[in-house]
């Protein structure tokens, strides 16, 4: 799943250093293990959810401008923690 990450955010020209893209997959981690009791998300397939979750989520940072904003109503957490 790190590679795909890697190599998503490349594809979107989006630069993660190693952190980012620690904290990205320890956040997909519980997201996958409280998914099974909660339902947050229809998708069960770890490395979809790099692709539908993490990386779509992604896909908007480079539009995004100014020093505060907020993301209501993102059920679990998407696209705001990514």
């Amino acid at each position: 799943m790190a590679a795909q990450l890697r190599e998503g955010s490349l594809a979107l020209d989006i630069e993660l250093d190693g952190q980012a893209q620690k904290q990205l997959l320890e956040y997909l981690a519980l997201l996958i293990k409280w998914n099974a009791a909660y339902n947050l998300t229809a998708v069960r397939d770890p490395e979809k959810m790099v692709v539908r979750h993490l990386l779509d989520s992604l896909a908007i940072a480079k539009h995004i401008t100014g020093d505060r904003l907020i993301d209501v109503g993102t059920g679990a957490g998407l696209p705001g923690i990514p």
